[in-house]
């Protein structure tokens, strides 16, 4: 067994846990399996038996590092997050998160951290959608006019999507989805429909 943390296995207690990170969604995906991939955490869940599909849990987070090379009681950072909403979480050169004086965001690309004596170190600075859940951003839209049980779409994408099929007003599980490279995948049904393909 290989794990990160600490597992209490009669209790089913995991503390600690770290999720990996990927570049690419998993070959082979398994119903509860979580990953942390472009910034946005996923979990895997299998709506149609057989068929597991990537959801992901949380918008993505964009982040912003400032390094504190000169020892200084006030940190000025200057950022690009175009935001006054920010986690803002500082380290020592040892790598240890410690509490500052004071943070004041004084606009949304600059934010000052006040200490009571001169320090060096590193902030980073983490902002993201604080509405909750947003509507997500298709990365291509397919449709298929005429009917039919077998859908072939070339997205370009360069990775294994997720994949919504909706027909009319209507969202629809296939039959099965298949990842015939990074670049293209099939879509089968029970029977021939037209409709739009919508991937994430």
């Amino acid at each position: 067994m290989k794990f990160h943390g600490e597992a209490n296995l009669q209790q089913n207690y995991l503390r600690d846990a770290v999720i990996p990170l990927y570049t690419a969604f998993p070959a082979s995906p398994v119903a509860g399996q979580l990953t942390f991939k472009d910034r946005i955490l996923y979990i895997c869940v299998e709506i149609v038996s057989g068929n597991p599909v990537w959801v992901p849990l949380t918008n993505e987070i964009t982040a912003y590092t400032h390094i504190q090379s000169s020892s200084s009681a006030t940190w000025t950072i200057n950022h690009t997050l175009n935001s006054a909403h920010l986690n803002v979480q500082v380290y020592d050169d040892s790598g240890y998160m410690f509490m500052p004086n004071n943070i004041v965001t004084t606009s949304a690309t600059q934010v000052v951290v006040y200490f009571n004596a001169a320090t060096t170190g590193k902030a980073v600075l983490v902002t993201g959608h604080f509405e909750g859940q947003t509507k997500p951003t298709y990365s291509y839209e397919f449709l298929q006019t005429s009917p039919s049980d077998s859908w072939v779409i070339t997205h370009g994408l360069g990775y294994n999507p997720i994949v919504r099929i909706f027909s009319g007003n209507q969202e629809i599980q296939p039959a099965t989805i298949t990842f015939n490279s990074l670049n293209q995948l099939t879509v089968t049904f029970a029977t021939a429909i037209v409709g739009e393909a919508k991937l994430i």
